[in-house]
């Protein structure tokens, strides 16, 4: 597994930052960089499933394990999904992956975002180091811009 961490500040409220990050258009928005048309289906509850999906079916498997509103969230990615099915013999049955977010106000009445990611090293990873920041500052434009 590797560990990579992700900040950003945002001239925003945390529960702004919270909302823009986890609301359905907004996250449409913000996730482009990972996959256009990227979009989640299910709930961010704890205990709950999720499914990140892109439009032509290919994404992962989530069970939220923590949901502290306007402070962490923490997510077991527990399957991959290919043509719109989960992967039988995914190597995420075994040893899920985890990602948390952590929300903290700023001084300045704004918010510093971590993201935390723990995976496998598969590959991927000059992926999500290069996605991740693009992705966190759309977050943040969309979080600075009037609704």
């Amino acid at each position: 597994m590797t560990d990579l961490d992700f900040s950003i500040d945002i001239a925003a409220p945390v529960a702004r930052v919270w909302d823009c990050m986890f609301d359905p258009t907004a996250y449409r928005d913000w996730t482009r960089a990972f996959a256009e048309g990227s979009y989640f289906e299910g709930s961010w509850a704890a205990g709950r499933r999720l499914r990140f999906l892109d439009p032509r079916g290919f994404g992962m498997e989530a069970v939220v394990d923590e949901n502290l509103p306007y402070e962490r969230l923490s997510l077991r990615l527990v399957g991959e999904i290919k043509d719109g099915r989960p992967v039988a013999d995914s190597r995420l049955h075994a040893e899920p992956a985890h990602e948390r977010y952590v929300f903290s106000a700023t001084p300045e009445g704004g918010t510093r975002l971590v993201v935390h990611l723990q995976s496998w090293d598969d590959g991927f990873t000059d992926f999500l180091n290069d996605t991740w920041p693009k992705a966190l500052v759309r977050l943040k434009d969309l979080s600075e811009s009037t609704h």
